[in-house]
């Protein structure tokens, strides 16, 4: 099986990041899903931004849960409604959970089932406990381990966790087939860790992830991944 090419933040290598307009261009590149950070409003809705606030896209040092939900979609700040049902029916939507407690969890994920679009969504999640507490309110949802280390995959896929996650300098080919664990997939987020170069790679290290193994790419530029895959 081919692996799956994820729009990080969108079509974010050309388009502004978590933006209408890069879910779409993803979409219409072919990415098999797109993938989109998830805070809380000050009125306690799921919007999507990858920062706790507003200084590095927009220049302005409001934080993210200090304004409604309405003033940040006005600025560009897109509610979780709005991004999956851009991607309802079409491709999945790969949710990158900024929350850290099961109240906070509760509006992201009453949005998705009010959607009906479990099946079409996987869940990232940072912790161990938020396995657990995320399967207690959301029985068959499937959760992306977005752990610091490796070696917490274990315990992640244990707890009932289904996909982990490596960054590209742990995704040897070794690292691979060791995260695998079984039946489980492995995803990798492309670039360096941290920083401006998250999401960005070279076409011939591209292809080194795809010939060692990984059942995802979390990048960028789908075009990209989807040209070195085969699809173009």
């Amino acid at each position: 099986m081919a692996a799956l090419v994820i729009a990080h933040r969108g079509f974010s290598a050309g388009y502004p990041e978590n933006s209408l307009a890069a879910f779409e261009a993803a979409i219409a590149a072919g990415a098999d899903a797109i993938e989109t950070d998830v805070r809380l409003s000050r009125d306690g809705l799921p919007v999507c931004s990858h920062d706790a606030d507003l200084k590095r896209l927009f220049g302005r040092g409001d934080r993210i849960d200090t304004l409604d939900a309405a003033e940040l979609e006005r600025g560009g700040i897109l509610g979780l409604t709005t991004v999956l049902m851009a991607a309802r029916g079409r491709c999945r939507a790969v949710l990158d959970l900024k929350l850290t407690g099961e109240a906070e969890l509760e509006p992201a994920l009453a949005v998705i089932n009010a959607l009906g679009m479990i099946e079409e969504v996987v869940i990232g999640v940072r912790t161990i406990g938020l396995v657990r507490a995320i399967h207690q309110l959301f029985p068959g949802a499937t959760l992306l381990g977005l752990l610091r280390f490796p070696s917490d995959l274990r315990a992640f896929y244990e707890a009932g966790g289904r996909i982990g996650r490596l960054w590209e300098a742990e995704a040897t080919r070794a690292g691979i087939e060791a995260a695998k664990r079984g039946d489980r997939e492995v995803w990798v987020t492309v670039g360096g860790r941290g920083g401006g170069g998250v999401g960005n790679i070279g076409a011939a290290a591209l292809k080194r992830l795809y010939d060692d193994g990984a059942d995802g790419v979390i990048i960028n530029d789908p075009a990209q991944a989807l040209a070195v895959r085969g699809d173009a």
